[in-house]
């Protein structure tokens, strides 16, 4: 083997790595962020009476045909992320709150299934205008939003 062609068989280890080094490069800075299918994120605030709702689930219907979404509603605040958020649209919203936190109060030492004790439900403390019999509706624009507020009413 003459003198340069072992030069190129010293060479192409070099060229491979670089070329291995590059793809990987590209993959890394072409945006790997999780696919959300168009749907965008969902934030903003609720009171109740004029008081930040200490907790509470929100549920956003669309009002045509589409995924139901929702998160839960802590200290005024909920925030659902664009992975499990809203499509962009017209949407029914309802409110729910119970006088006690059912997590909370869930037995931590019963087994699961039909032997496990039941707990009576919880009273509502959001009138039922705002969930089951909601007025509320929302516009999600394209790019999402932070900026909802439901000012309900006690």
């Amino acid at each position: 083997m003459t003198n340069a062609g072992s030069r190129m068989i010293a060479r192409i280890p070099h060229y491979l790595l670089s070329a291995v080094f590059a793809a990987g490069l590209m993959g890394t800075f072409s945006g790997c962020s999780p696919d959300t299918g168009g749907r965008v994120p969902v934030a903003g605030t609720v009171t109740l009476g004029g008081t930040m709702l200490d907790r509470g689930t929100i549920e956003f219907h669309p009002v045509s045909t589409g995924s139901i979404t929702g998160g839960t509603i802590r200290d005024g605040r909920f925030e659902i992320p664009a992975t499990t958020g809203a499509f962009p649209g017209s949407y029914e919203v309802r409110i729910f709150s119970t006088d006690v936190d059912a997590a909370a109060e869930a037995p931590t030492d019963a087994p699961p299934g039909p032997e496990s004790e039941r707990r009576p439900l919880q009273p509502e403390r959001i009138n039922k205008r705002y969930n089951i019999e909601t007025e509320l509706t929302a516009e999600i624009p394209e790019g999402g939003t932070s900026e909802l507020v439901f000012d309900l009413e006690s």
